[in-house]
């Protein structure tokens, strides 16, 4: 196949295009997903997390509104510039599980400002576009970790730069950013294999980032919901879980990040961006061995945080 070239400074039917004509922004590296499982304490979410089991049964699990409550600009502002959306899924699934930390669970912790993705993607480890999933899994919890949206001393991230992750990809991560990141990793990283894995991670705060090859409608339904639709060689996070039949249920909610790419009606609160998928399409995403679930996340100094409200998703 041809490479398909990325747009310069795309829009968001730009990036669809793009995606939808087989650029390749996850990549499938099986022998990579095998390689971290055996380095992972808990691989697999349903057999570490046994005791969660049938926790989302019939329950809408919304864990985004605990994003929401420190970043209400989360899913439409930060669309992609370039094949990151791998560095884009999983710093919004971490930034959901480390928000529900400090909002549902009461961790002592401060959000402070949402994740940045340039390391993430920097870590792939070649010059050419797109990573996988397992790789930013990787960096995440052993050879890097979570920076912020701010400036450091030895780097910007306070506005998202696509350049700066594009070009470490040759050179590797500078010594400095893996360092910080070691300070505030992911603990537990697992790899989802079922439905019900991945309704009860969410359930409890989990938000997964997922590669797969599936491509969607850029028109939700009246219930929210996107058809399944070509092929997209990409990855976004699940954000989200209706496990009922209200609203056109049981369904996953993905957020993807493109900005507001796609129309239609938003159940649930959901963001401009996302769109619900049944529960048959999101069984054959799963079954390509690409989504991950974040959790014990080493978070930052706290700070004193207004009253954001109430602690329920719903």
């Amino acid at each position: 196949m041809a490479k398909v070239p990325f747009p310069k400074n795309p829009t968001p039917a730009e990036l669809r295009k793009a995606y939808a004509s087989g650029f390749v922004g996850s990549q499938c590296d099986p022998d990579d997903v095998a390689a971290l499982l055996g380095e992972l304490k808990h691989p697999i979410f349903g057999a570490s997390a046994h005791y969660l089991t049938g926790s989302g049964s019939g329950k809408v699990s919304l864990p985004f509104k605990s994003l929401l409550k420190f970043d209400p600009e989360f899913g439409p502002d930060e669309s992609q510039t370039t094949g990151d959306c791998v560095s884009h899924s999983t710093r919004n699934a971490v930034d959901i599980s480390r928000a529900v930390e400090i909002d549902i669970k009461k961790e002592p912790e401060g959000f402070i400002a949402r994740g940045a993705t340039e390391a993430i993607y920097g870590s792939r480890g070649h010059g050419g576009q797109g990573m996988s999933c397992s790789g930013a899994a990787r960096f995440v919890s052993e050879a890097g970790g979570i920076l912020l949206r701010k400036k450091y001393s030895f780097a910007d991230f306070s506005v998202y730069n696509s350049s700066t992750g594009a070009r470490w990809g040759r050179g590797g991560v500078p010594s400095a950013v893996k360092k910080e990141g070691r300070k505030h990793q992911v603990k537990t990283v697992s790899l989802v294999t079922s439905l019900e894995e991945a309704r009860d991670a969410i359930a409890n705060g989990y938000s997964l980032s997922v590669c797969s090859n599936f491509g969607f409608s850029s028109r939700r339904d009246q219930n929210g919901y996107a058809n399944k639709r070509g092929s997209w060689n990409h990855a976004m996070s699940w954000i989200a879980c209706n496990d009922t039949t209200k609203l056109g249920g049981p369904g996953f909610l993905i957020q993807n990040s493109w900005g507001a790419w796609n129309s239609g009606p938003r159940q649930f609160g959901q963001p401009a961006g996302s769109f619900w998928v049944k529960y048959s399409v999101a069984a054959q995403m799963i079954a390509q061995r690409g989504a991950w679930a974040f959790s014990n996340i080493d978070g930052f100094a706290p700070r004193k945080l207004p009253n954001y409200g109430g602690s329920l998703w719903g």
